[in-house]
């Protein structure tokens, strides 16, 4: 279900992978971010050379990523202050900015460079369908325009979208059935007298989980 609603959202498969592992390890490539995934390593058939290289890569763009300054708290600054602040902080992430530009297309050659033209080609395929193939699904404007799709194939693609929606509704229901069940499995641990402070609690708003000292006088 989670993961359905992450391609909504604009995740791709390996990104979403990576995010439920929550993995250190998690390579980011400027301007291949696809190839961060192991799935797609493995299908344009990088060897151990070229994975290797990858990563000092991915591993040099991540140290020069932007870190902002440490919080501040506003409240202490007057107005002129809070200005001039800002743009500190706008410049600083401005210059950060061209240089990561140029960054990007250092990186970018460097990994072109690594590939074969074979795996190139099996590159383009994977973006192809990571990014392109949702926004036909969606009825993008500017894809449906351009590409000049024949009536025909806008039916097909509803069609897929349809079918899409149907199974998503489906591991909805299904999620809502298993989270019905977690919930009575939780309850069920609780005694009697657990069970009755718990239903005085929900009709107060759980307010009485709230320590004292943290009550709003």
């Amino acid at each position: 279900m989670l993961t359905c609603f992450a391609g909504l959202l604009g995740f791709n498969s390996f990104a979403w992978s990576q995010f439920q592992a929550g993995s250190s390890d998690y390579l980011y490539l400027p301007a291949f971010q696809v190839l961060s995934a192991a799935q797609v390593q493995m299908e344009i058939n990088l060897n151990p050379e070229q994975l290797s290289k990858l990563k000092e890569i991915g591993k040099g763009f991540k140290q020069n990523t932007w870190t902002q300054q440490p919080q501040v708290d506003w409240t202490k600054l007057n107005e002129e202050q809070r200005k001039a602040k800002t743009d500190e902080m706008r410049k600083s992430y401005d210059k950060w900015a061209v240089d990561n530009k140029k960054r990007t297309e250092v990186a970018r050659k460097e990994i072109e460079a690594l590939l074969s033209p074979e795996q190139k080609i099996k590159l383009e395929d994977v973006e192809l369908r990571q990014y392109s193939a949702p926004m036909l699904l969606y009825s993008n404007a500017n894809f449906t325009e351009k590409l000049t799709l024949t009536d025909k194939q806008k039916e097909q693609l509803g069609q897929h979208k349809e079918k899409l929606q149907k199974r998503m509704a489906e591991l909805q229901k299904e999620m809502e059935e298993h989270q019905d069940q977690a919930n009575k499995a939780a309850i069920s641990v609780l005694t009697t007298q657990q069970i009755e402070e718990l239903k005085k609690l929900k009709k107060d708003g759980f307010r009485g989980l709230i320590a004292p000292g943290q009550q709003k006088k």
